[in-house]
């Protein structure tokens, strides 16, 4: 009868592989059920089958006998410890990927949340990006007019996402840009600090290094907020 139950199952799980599948993962966890059940019956009765005390009256049975019993008693042991190790694993293996979703999950809104800025850009009309070029690394005009082009796109693609209210306010105001200089890599990323603690968004950009300076080195920093906030900022 067991035998002709599996032949009937096959073509139904050559129809169906979604439901065969399905089908399997229930049959080995109602395997894993099964075998904790049974090594926890294993253990609550005594080795003849009974409980605790008939194992203790029962004292006339042959040395093989015992044997024999005591190791299954220790084969259902074992069997519990592994099925209790898989649970242990599995839920392990949850908790982790709940976790790790959780935590993108919540950089992604992050990434996504609004700016303060955006506060500002409903009750202060103007407007002004500022590009403070670092002057220590000699770059040729053309080299600044494309760092500061890619420091513009840079700051124009994070407002707008996150800033498009203060992105409007700004070309409204005829997207006003002004260049300035700085001598080091340090007096820029102090202006930065001094921008983020005004909340105003910054961008800096990092060159490639394939031409005039180094790789990694940063070129070019943008500003974008309200004029006297931004001012506050670069003007020294």
């Amino acid at each position: 009868m067991g035998a002709s139950a599996s032949v009937l199952s096959l073509p139904v799980a050559a129809a169906l592989p979604a439901a065969a599948t399905a089908v399997a993962g229930a049959a080995g966890c109602f395997a894993l059920g099964y075998l904790l059940a049974l090594s926890r019956h294993a253990a609550a009765v005594g080795p003849d089958g009974g409980s605790d005390d008939d194992y203790e009256d029962d004292s006339e049975e042959d040395d093989d006998e015992n044997s024999g019993r005591s190791r299954a008693a220790k084969r259902a042991g074992g069997q519990k410890r592994t099925g209790l190790r898989l649970l242990f694993w599995a839920r392990n293996v949850v908790t982790k990927s709940d976790s790790a979703r959780e935590a993108k999950r919540a950089q992604a809104q992050a990434a996504a949340s609004p700016l303060e800025i955006e506060n500002l850009a409903e009750i202060i009309d103007d407007f002004k990006m500022v590009l403070v070029v670092r002057n220590d690394l000699k770059m040729g005009k053309g080299k600044i007019a494309a760092q500061c082009s890619h420091a513009t796109l840079g700051l124009f693609k994070k407002l707008q996402q996150r800033a498009p209210k203060s992105l409007r306010r700004w070309e409204r105001c005829g997207q006003v840009k002004v260049v300035v200089k700085i001598e080091s890599e340090e007096d820029m990323l102090v202006l930065q600090g001094r921008a983020k603690s005004l909340n105003l968004p910054t961008h800096i950009t990092i060159d490639a290094g394939r031409t005039q300076i180094a790789p990694n080195s940063r070129t070019v920093m943008a500003i974008l907020g309200p004029a006297d906030m931004v001012d506050d900022v670069t003007v020294v």
